[in-house]
């Protein structure tokens, strides 16, 4: 049975004792860190690449394209109610090692075959990847930091990732332009075993025991109502950043052109890098709820400036804002897991508050174009998100 205390901190007895505490240390975090770099530069970048290249590889539709891709995030949804199960089977550093793979293995399946069926297997490998390698990354950079240095930890793995996929975009894209796009599914193999290799070097032990899985354990974020407070959050601000960033290309593009697109939205890309390890510092030094209620607060306003000057450095600034909210909610939210939950439940505590996460993302980019139809246009919808992060603010208040 789960021994999370949902209500207060963990005692000094479920705490890491100093600030590498017993797991991961020195070189073995950075080692950490640079997996989800490398990984994320590979695999994690090609996800933007993957319609366009089937469409002219194998001349697959919108439709064959779009299913590939929704696999994995559908299937890595669900499989985050098991995960749990899958890193006591496999133990967490070779779930870890597993994931990495599993990034790249749509990429390599597509140098092979326009498929659909096998590339729907391929993705869906790839989102029970993404399930394991994100939860027990978590749980390994938590174990890590200790006590105090949650914040940190966790914004030094989440900025790993956002300068990898930036630059992975970048990347990949210039590949395109260059030597075509089979050399660039090749480099996205090639880049995302590299941080295999860098992943196979972890330690192989796991720091903590960890507590039995539980079929049910996503519910359990709901037993308390500081875990519901939690949720919530994670549910508002997911479907907020789900819905706006899924119709904000489109929205900048039928005012300014297609053309300010890519400037426009790219400050967004830009902005998680230093938001996440500058987020989790100060989360550490000042506390997770003034950093988050600023965080919200940002984001509220930047909208409704846009919804009254129209201009296009007003919606580049609104691209920022989302930007830091989205590096530092998802920093936030895991060094409170790091707080809340005893070592032994970390795994499950973190998986379980992803699932509300993909679950308001999900349902965000399932609704986003129709939410800008019946609030009659862009500037209700602006309106109707800020509001949505004005409710984010006032419950981040309430969050311990």
């Amino acid at each position: 049975m789960s021994r999370v205390d949902w209500s207060a901190s963990p005692s000094p007895a479920h705490r890491e004792r100093g600030p590498g505490g017993e797991g991961l240390k020195g070189r073995a975090q950075w080692r950490l860190n640079g997996a989800f770099f490398l990984v994320f530069t590979g695999g994690g970048a090609f996800q933007q690449f993957i319609g366009p290249y089937l469409l002219g590889a194998y001349h697959l539709g919108i439709d064959a394209s779009s299913a590939v891709l929704a696999t994995v995030y559908l299937v890595a949804f669900v499989c985050l109610t098991v995960t749990t199960y899958s890193l006591a089977a496999l133990g967490e550093y070779l779930a870890l090692v597993l994931g990495t793979v599993a990034y790249g293995l749509l990429a390599l399946v597509a140098l092979l075959t326009g498929n659909v069926a096998v590339l729907i297997v391929a993705a869906a490998v790839w989102g029970w990847g993404a399930s394991v390698l994100w939860t027990a990354g978590a749980a390994m950079t938590l174990d890590a930091a200790g006590s105090g240095r949650y914040g940190r930890a966790s914004g030094l793995l989440y900025s790993s990732v956002f300068v990898g996929q930036a630059l992975g975009v970048f990347l990949l894209g210039t590949l395109v332009r260059l030597t075509g796009p089979r050399a660039m599914v090749i480099c996205v193999v090639g880049i995302t075993l590299l941080g295999t290799l860098v992943a196979l070097g972890l330690p192989r032990q796991r720091s903590h025991a960890r507590a039995r899985p539980r079929l049910l354990n996503p519910l359990a974020v709901l037993a308390t109502p500081t875990t519901r407070l939690a949720a919530l959050i994670l549910l508002l601000s997911s479907s907020g950043f789900g819905l706006l960033l899924g119709v904000f290309g489109n929205i900048v593009g039928s005012i300014y052109g297609v053309a300010a697109v890519g400037w426009i939205t790219a400050s967004f890309y830009v902005a998680r890098i230093p938001a996440g390890s500058g987020g989790g510092r100060l989360i550490d030094r000042l506390g997770r709820r003034p950093v988050l209620r600023a965080a919200f607060l940002a984001s509220a306003t930047s909208l409704l400036l846009a919804v009254f000057v129209h201009h296009p450095a007003v919606f580049a600034l609104c691209a920022t804002m989302l930007g830091v909210q989205a590096a530092v909610v998802p920093v936030g939210l895991t060094s409170w897991v790091g707080d809340r939950a005893a070592a032994e439940d970390r795994p499950s505590t973190y998986a379980a508050i992803q699932l509300w996460s993909n679950v308001g993302t999900g349902l965000a980019i399932l609704g986003g174009s129709r939410l800008l139809s019946v609030l009659g246009g862009w500037q209700g919808s602006f309106t109707f998100f800020a509001a949505i992060y004005l409710v984010c603010m006032v419950i981040a208040s309430r969050l311990g």
